[in-house]
């Protein structure tokens, strides 16, 4: 991890997915003018910029101007036997598509050392092809001095913090950690208190979000339509923060809120509330 890396620690990073729909200068613009230092980035917002006419050296640039610093690029899903890629025109499923090596130079063009390796919608035979898996791609990794984040979603075979954490263990890489969204956690049936049960150093990521107290029936609408800003829901998004901070979590804090009913804002107050949001509940853990 660089030096550059470490001074982002507690930050507030907005991702990409809280801003979809918006194009890369405009989501740089709105996130610095709303008070966000940090950024996450996709390889849809990069191939959007360069459609746009931009270089790599002017998509550096850019975030220079701006400001920011990039926290994560999220996500590499092709990374296992399995992996499905979708056909569609919509970041993830353009995200679906997308090479190692091309995320890979993203990270070096945003000058992030961090990717973020959800299995998506892979369906490994085993916990083991997955370790294996998960265990080589750290290794292709740490060769362009970059981690490697596994994040747990409650309807893949990575469903929860404990299995996360059992294979970023089992793989025994120095640069493989664990991506934590508050969202997935809770839907898993996760708690608060779950945090303590594993080791500061392993968490290289948080995603902030909160969550419908009524889940609805069908989980991919709500994960990717109806999740709510931080304070909103049902979630003890308050204690989980402060947990991280017991357990020494040297992490971002990235807000990633998919709401369809903030899709009609502009992008400035679509930020504007990811910050505020965001902000009230890190500051009140920190102050506690």
């Amino acid at each position: 991890m660089t030096v550059d890396q470490q001074r982002l620690w507690g930050e507030l990073s907005l991702c990409w997915g809280s801003m979809d729909g918006v194009d890369f200068s405009t989501f740089l613009a709105s996130a610095a003018e709303a008070g966000f230092k940090v950024v996450t980035l996709n390889n849809a917002l990069y191939l959007q910029a360069k459609s746009s006419g931009l270089s790599d050296q002017e998509i550096t640039q850019s975030l220079r101007d701006h400001g920011l610093s990039v926290s994560n690029i999220d996500p590499l899903f092709n990374w296992l036997p399995s992996a499905v890629e979708l056909p569609g025109d919509d970041p993830i499923s353009i995200c679906t598509r997308v090479s190692l090596e091309e995320v890979m130079h993203l990270a070096h063009v945003a000058g992030s050392d961090l990717l973020n390796a959800p299995i998506g919608l892979a369906s490994p035979n085993s916990e083991q092809e997955i370790v294996d898996g998960f265990g080589a791609l750290c290794e292709r990794a740490e060769q362009e001095d970059l981690r490697v984040c596994l994040e747990f979603m409650p309807f893949n075979q990575v469903s929860n913090l404990e299995t996360a954490a059992r294979i970023v263990k089992q793989a025994g890489c120095k640069n493989g950690g664990i991506m934590f969204d508050c969202w997935h956690h809770h839907r898993g049936g996760g708690t608060a208190e779950q945090i303590l049960s594993v080791a500061g150093e392993h968490f290289f990521a948080v995603q902030l979000d909160d969550a419908l107290v009524q889940p609805m029936d069908d989980i991919m609408d709500e994960t990717l339509n109806h999740r709510l800003l931080p304070g909103e829901g049902c979630i003890d998004v308050l204690q989980m923060v402060r947990n991280f901070n017991a357990v020494g979590a040297e992490v971002v804090y990235d807000i990633e809120v998919f709401k369809d009913s903030m899709r009609s804002l502009s992008p400035l107050e679509r930020a504007r509330q990811m910050f505020h949001s965001t902000h009230a509940i890190v500051s009140q853990a920190n102050a506690s």
